[in-house]
């Protein structure tokens, strides 16, 4: 698996939604409730911890190395979780109307493509792999 692991596959399924969501809003004239306001703060935060986690594993990456610290030592996937709780929705609320579905869509391709990514880490970095998910929840941290 490259670097981007199951995002190319989970943007088939996202960018299509997104992209009926602005016609369908468009066209359609809908006027539901907007928080734009909201969705600025959530994609700001979501940016910014993104691209901390984006150059933690980034070098992790290079070094071929399995990155349990930093972001990745409360979730497994945090890139995914701060997408797909932060950024998507963020924006979803932005934009409001029919958009507000992408990010159940986002996550309906994450789960259903996330054990292809995790067979591949499994089969890369063997027992350590298998005892960093034993003990990190995938997505969202332990209280």
């Amino acid at each position: 698996m490259r670097f981007w692991g199951i995002e190319p596959k989970v943007a088939l399924f996202a960018f299509p939604y997104a992209l009926l969501t602005f016609y369908l809003n468009s066209a359609l004239g809908l006027r539901t409730p907007r928080f734009p306001e909201v969705g600025a703060v959530l994609v700001i935060v979501g940016v910014a911890l993104w691209l901390i986690c984006y150059f933690q594993v980034s070098m992790a990456y290079r070094e071929g190395k399995l990155l349990t610290d930093g972001c990745y030592s409360r979730v497994r996937h945090p890139i995914y979780s701060i997408w797909g709780f932060l950024i998507i929705p963020g924006f979803s609320l932005a934009v409001g109307g029919f958009m507000l579905g992408l990010p159940l869509v986002y996550w309906f391709a994450v789960v259903k493509f996330i054990g292809d990514e995790e067979k591949v880490l499994e089969e890369r970095f063997g027992d350590g792999w298998r005892e960093y998910a034993e003990r990190t929840p995938r997505f969202l941290p332990r209280l």
